[in-house]
């Protein structure tokens, strides 16, 4: 009885955090905004997870969606889809440079030319970031610029650029 007492005690000891040693300004993982403009078109809701966190490097992994022309050419309720998906890195404390790499999803309905019926069609285009963003280690607001251009189809440079509005937590 007394050894297992003494066991139980040591491993409750060996697990035990003390208060001060607690970090109480835990950096906020998800965010979740709006974009105007930006790498998903016209406009795009998306989230985000750092992935990556060592003093002022952040690394994080965004995933977003847009929707437009939601009926297609015959009237028929078919949105066109819009996923930009990045993965961005930042340097600084609450204000922070942001430069990031990745891929806008596009399927979009066009006509059939043999049968005249809708059909979809996916492409995929490059996506660049680089801007500034303010984003403090807690929960709360989050805003951001950037020069966001755009490869389409691996062809085509775009220049463009996007602001965002969100929420850290």
């Amino acid at each position: 009885m007394n050894k297992l007492f003494l066991i139980i005690s040591l491993l409750l000891a060996i697990n035990v955090e003390l208060k001060s040693q607690v970090n109480t300004s835990q950096v906020k993982k998800n965010v979740i905004y709006l974009e105007g403009a930006g790498i998903g078109g016209y406009g795009s809701i998306n989230y985000e997870r750092i992935i990556f966190n060592k003093k002022n490097v952040w690394i994080c992994t965004r995933l977003g969606v847009v929707t437009y022309n939601l009926k297609d050419y015959v009237n028929k309720f078919n949105p066109d889809v819009i996923i930009p998906i990045a993965i961005n890195g930042l340097y600084g404390a609450n204000h922070k440079i942001e430069i990031g790499v990745g891929q806008t999803i596009s399927n979009t309905v066009h006509p059939n030319y043999t049968n005249w019926q809708p059909k979809r069609i996916t492409n995929l285009h490059a996506n660049f970031t680089l801007g500034y963003r303010y984003q403090p280690d807690k929960a709360g607001f989050m805003f951001r610029c950037s020069y966001t251009p755009i490869i389409e189809l691996y062809k085509l440079y775009r220049h463009w650029g996007g602001v965002s509005f969100g929420y850290a937590f």
